[in-house]
């Protein structure tokens, strides 16, 4: 009886570390998707900043960061007259349709010609597009060059900064933002 007990509890404790040993697997890959897009460094402030955001979207209607939260944001900031923006928001566009609704790709343009935006974007995008011709909400993140993006986990929390454009349409991105829960 006593050798059956020892042999249950070998079997459950042998259990628990095989599923420790898989979680922690499991969160080391995410680092490393994160890691193959190369973040910058996080500055003190943006580690502790809980951004918000109210901007109209190219209808009008506003979106609010807030409303986005409850799964990993991507906030990019762009412009129609910046090059590098131009090249990487196909990439954006194409990482938001694998999202889904597993996450958010928030496209935050600071022109100031609307109608340039509408006509970029006349197609639709599968990503969230709103505007702010005022700059204030990349001076928030402690921007003002463009294209920088920020992603936010779930609770809110920038987690990860990327100066300049990146591929977003590479595999890392999905699986780096989809470990953001």
């Amino acid at each position: 009886m006593l050798a059956a007990c020892l042999a249950a509890s070998v079997t459950v404790l042998a259990g628990a570390l095989l599923i420790q040993g898989a979680a922690s697997t499991v969160k080391s890959a995410a680092e490393g998707a994160c890691s193959a897009l190369r973040p910058n460094p996080l500055t003190a402030t943006l580690r502790a900043l809980v951004p918000e955001f109210d901007l109209p979207d190219l209808a009008g209607k506003k979106v609010s960061l807030s409303s986005l939260r409850g799964r990993p944001v991507l906030v990019s900031f762009f412009a129609t007259w910046c090059p590098p923006c131009v090249e990487e928001s196909p990439s954006l566009e194409d990482l938001a349709r694998r999202l889904g609704s597993k996450a958010t790709v928030a496209i935050v343009s600071v022109d100031e010609d609307l109608d340039a935006l509408k006509k970029y974007f006349a197609k639709g995008s599968p990503a969230t597009v709103v505007r702010d011709e005022s700059r204030k909400v990349p001076a928030s993140f402690g921007t003002s060059k463009f294209p920088e993006s920020f992603l936010l986990d779930g609770s809110g929390k920038v987690r990860y900064a990327f100066i300049n454009k990146r591929d977003w349409s590479v595999p890392e991105a999905a699986a780096c933002i989809e470990s953001l829960k």
